[in-house]
């Protein structure tokens, strides 16, 4: 088997072609607009069980101090094993900049919750947390 060793000149222009499509596409780096977003994390109840729980998160610009009203949010919850099924949840805004997502844990063990946010001027970002659900009661 003979492996043919990329050129320099197709490195190079594939480099260009996604720096191009960067651009094309708006591209910022991703830290300078979830740097200004602070986000804070409840889930009710305080050491959820296996079964319903509420993923309440309050959203604020960081600059201003001001709450961040009018996102779409959605959690995704994944156990931190592979071939679990992810459970996912969809936010609704209870008050400006503070959002309430249902989920149901199926299982007790160590799960990962990621908030995925657009907010109302357009930005996106991601947060993730580390949980601990124990068994039913």
């Amino acid at each position: 088997m003979h492996l043919r060793r990329p050129s320099a000149r197709g490195h190079g222009l594939r480099r260009t072609v996604l720096l191009l499509a960067c651009l094309a596409a708006g591209c910022s780096p991703a830290a300078d607009s979830a740097s200004t977003i602070a986000l804070d994390w409840r889930v009710t109840p305080s050491a959820p069980a296996a079964g319903p729980a509420t993923v309440s998160l309050t959203l604020t610009d960081t600059r201003s101090g001001q709450p961040l009203a009018g996102a779409e949010v959605r959690i995704e919850g994944d156990m931190s094993h592979p071939g679990m099924k992810p459970v996912f949840g969809t936010a609704r805004e209870a008050a400006p900049g503070r959002y309430e997502a249902p989920i149901t844990f199926t299982m007790a063990g160590d799960w990962v919750l990621v908030a995925d946010a657009r907010l109302g001027d357009g930005r996106t970002f991601q947060r993730q947390m580390a949980l601990r659900v124990r068994p039913p009661a």
